[in-house]
């Protein structure tokens, strides 16, 4: 069984009975406990289960695990929390900016917010994003091309080095996981220099984080809090 697979079987089962233990999962999958811990680590960041001591239990409401082909567009419901930090980060651009917007679910809901009256220049790796935005004909799209992952984003190198050649004057972030002590972080290692890359063009950073995401680690660290020039949130 691949971990994904392990994973996705770890989260029906606490779905299914509320809870699990480290010892149940060395069981069942024949790991040992870090490993068994690692997985939980990795489910919790994503809001889909709560650890306990010695195992886990069902979130509320319970996580559903993302299929690899999920976008932003597939979502069946708007997360309140998520439009709200959107609309307050909407606040934060002026005419003739030149933005990049994050590939996340706020970022998807920017695009679909973004006022007409302003004319600015976005930047975007995702072709669901700049789907939105090709329609809005105050705003001129500068698609981040490159290898496309089926989520439909491109952060590979031919993505970097096409941004490392723009000056942007705002980006808008927003990852997998952000916590004072390992700062903002994610699960696929391949973001991360896409990450810093934008983060180094951009003159203000900007970090885009329902509190659903905040005291959370992923694996791979992508910058510091502190890199951050500004921080926006739900209540």
């Amino acid at each position: 069984m691949f971990m994904e697979e392990r994973q996705k079987d770890i989260l029906k089962r606490i779905n299914a009975t509320g809870r699990i233990q480290v010892a149940q999962i060395q069981e069942l999958y024949n790991i040992s406990a870090d490993c068994a811990r690692r997985d939980l680590r990795f489910l919790e960041s994503r809001g889909l289960l709560q650890r306990t001591h010695g195992g886990a239990i069902a979130a509320q409401p319970k996580g559903i695990m993302p299929e690899e082909t999920y976008n932003p567009e597939d979502l069946t419901e708007v997360k309140a929390d998520y439009l709200a930090v959107a609309r307050k980060a909407l606040e934060h651009i002026k005419d003739n900016d030149v933005i990049y917007i994050t590939t996340s679910s706020v970022g998807y809901y920017m695009a679909m917010h973004i006022p007409g009256n302003l004319q600015i220049t976005i930047l975007t790796n995702s072709v669901t994003i700049a789907q939105v935005l090709r329609k809005k004909e105050n705003i001129s799209v500068i698609l981040l091309g490159g290898e496309m992952s089926h989520r439909g984003h491109c952060h590979d190198y031919y993505t970097v080095q096409m941004v490392r050649n723009i000056r942007i004057d705002k980006a808008f972030l927003s990852h997998d996981a952000f916590s004072l002590e390992f700062g903002t972080s994610i699960h696929n290692s391949a973001g991360v220099e896409f990450g810093r890359a934008v983060m180094e063009s951009s003159s203000m950073n900007i970090g885009l984080y329902p509190s659903a995401k905040i005291g959370k680690n992923a694996v791979h660290s992508v910058c510091s809090a502190e890199d951050y020039d500004l921080l926006v949130t739900d209540t």
